[in-house]
């Protein structure tokens, strides 16, 4: 199996899993204390690096691709429990997605 081929399904298992802690119910959720998410931006940071070096070809794609997730997992959480969060959580994890990106494109 190719790297490529290995971080295209680390980076789509990854995704599923921020899906499924976005949709769980909030009683669910772990309680950490810090003011400014930075739980959300690592968490999507990481997705934004391993979708990156999955697709290495295509920045702009990969770019797209990470808004579009981002944009996705706020609407599921709406969907799910009725909260879209403040403007500011959809900026924090934007940001922390294509932090990642920039941080994988940096490495390669």
């Amino acid at each position: 199996m190719t790297s490529a081929r290995l971080f295209k399904i680390l980076a789509w298992l990854y995704i599923a899993m921020l899906l499924v802690a976005t949709i769980m119910p909030v009683s669910w959720h772990g309680v950490i204390s810090n003011p400014y998410d930075i739980d959300r931006l690592v968490a999507l940071g990481f997705a934004g690096l391993l979708t990156r070096l999955a697709y290495p070809q295509t920045p702009s794609f990969v770019c797209l691709l990470m808004i579009g997730i981002v944009c996705g997992l706020g609407f599921a959480r709406y969907a799910a429990t009725g909260d879209f969060g403040s403007s500011m959580d959809c900026i924090v994890a934007m940001a922390g997605a294509l932090w990642g990106v920039a941080l994988a494109a940096a490495e390669s």
